[in-house]
């Protein structure tokens, strides 16, 4: 253990970890919290505990701040690292891969530069604009590169499978088909609110959220993707 820690360290460095493993617990809602964020932040030998502890778990910790907590991300293959079916049960791959295309998009909406993954500016995106956004940028890769039968990238295969698909249908009850487009990206932005990066702010246009600090901290490391610059790469063109 480092200089100048306790074995009573390891325990508060595992409780703060503990408290990122749960996305939508904020410090100033849970007895502890804010003072453990406070040393991580100001003690470099209980920081580097925390990382360490973090790194034999499988996890790495993104950022810590007291307004958003400590957010933390599974590396690859650590027993973390969400599976498939913890996502939504029983997705073909042609679903697979056209919600992996809707994240890199919500993405690639909010935080268009690499400035903006930066600033402090609140970021708002809805069902709708995020749907359109999609799906021009869709229209300018195949414009681009045509629409082969086939394309041995999972980004091409996604871009066109997501062409194919229809934005809305309604069901006989009135709700937005969960098949379509629109209610995949629903589904989506869901899925960011269950994991503590997003908060539904208004029920219009198919639904308004607002991405949080962590989702930001996330962003930044799916910006590195080959999916994230060629969306951007084609918005530009």
């Amino acid at each position: 253990m480092s200089s100048g820690l306790r074995p009573a360290d390891a325990g508060a460095a595992a409780q703060l970890l503990g408290y990122g493993l749960q996305p939508r617990l904020r410090p100033a809602s849970a007895a502890g919290y804010a003072d453990l964020v406070a040393r991580h932040q100001s003690d470099v030998a209980f920081r580097e505990l925390v990382d360490d502890i973090a790194d034999g778990l499988g996890l790495i910790v993104l950022e810590a701040d007291g307004v958003s907590g400590i957010v933390i991300a599974p590396a690859p293959g650590s027993v973390f690292e969400p599976r498939l079916s913890d996502y939504r049960a029983n997705l073909s791959g042609d679903d697979r891969l056209i919600h992996g295309l809707i994240h890199v998009a919500i993405a690639a909406y909010a935080f268009p530069t690499p400035a903006s993954l930066t600033d402090d500016d609140v970021r708002h995106a809805s069902v709708v604009a995020v749907e359109r956004f999609i799906r021009a940028a869709c229209e300018r890769l195949r414009e681009r590169h045509g629409d082969p039968v086939s394309d041995p990238t999972e980004t091409g295969q996604a871009w066109r499978l997501y062409l194919r698909r229809q934005a809305t249908r309604d069901t006989a009850d009135g709700r937005i088909g969960v098949s379509t487009t629109t209610g995949m990206i629903k589904y989506a932005f869901e899925r960011l609110v269950a994991a503590g990066m997003a908060t539904r702010t208004a029920g219009t246009d198919g639904g308004t959220y607002r991405l949080l600090r962590r989702y930001r901290t996330g962003v930044r490391e799916l910006g590195a993707t080959a999916a994230y610059r060629e969306l951007m790469q084609a918005l530009r063109a």
